[in-house]
């Protein structure tokens, strides 16, 4: 067909790709053993899932988001102080102001401290408004009878 100098009709080229044949721009064929085909999806599930948490701009990526969105589920139940801690391990302490302070309603001491270097970290780079709840959740913390808190607290509010 294709030797006789005419071009080929798409049925032609379909059949062509169908059986295998490079002509007319045929793309490859898939893996043929089960292994190879269940390690093209890891692979492709993998970089999908690199391409996602290049569009979140939460950090840690998506996992991160994941994570984030977990601890403010959690927020007001028992299982805050867990959902803060996993954050912690998995992404590293907060940098976003609502995330923080829902750090410092955890009821853990190194939790709050961990909240409250977080907000001196922002204070220090200039990066820092109180609003909303947080500036009073700071004045109630620079209150507290535990030194390591209330210092924290009283810095962040000079």
């Amino acid at each position: 067909m294709a030797g006789d100098d005419r071009k080929l009709s798409y049925s032609e080229r379909d059949r062509l790709r169908r059986e295998g044949g490079r002509e007319g721009g045929g793309s490859g064929q898939r893996p043929k053993s089960h292994r190879a085909r269940v390690e093209d999806e890891k692979r492709s599930h993998d970089a999908l899932q690199v391409a996602d948490s290049l569009f979140t701009d939460a950090k840690g990526g998506q996992a991160g988001k994941t994570l984030a969105n977990a601890v403010l589920a959690a927020h007001g139940t028992a299982e805050l102080a867990g959902e803060c801690r996993a954050y912690l391990e998995q992404i590293g302490p907060p940098s976003e102001l609502e995330l923080i302070s829902i750090f410092l309603d955890a009821g853990e001491k190194d939790l709050t401290v961990c909240g409250l270097d977080a907000l001196l970290r922002r204070k220090n780079a200039g990066d820092l408004e109180l609003e909303g709840g947080l500036k009073p959740q700071i004045r109630i913390l620079s209150e507290d009878f535990d030194d390591d808190l209330a210092s924290r607290a009283e810095e962040i509010l000079e």
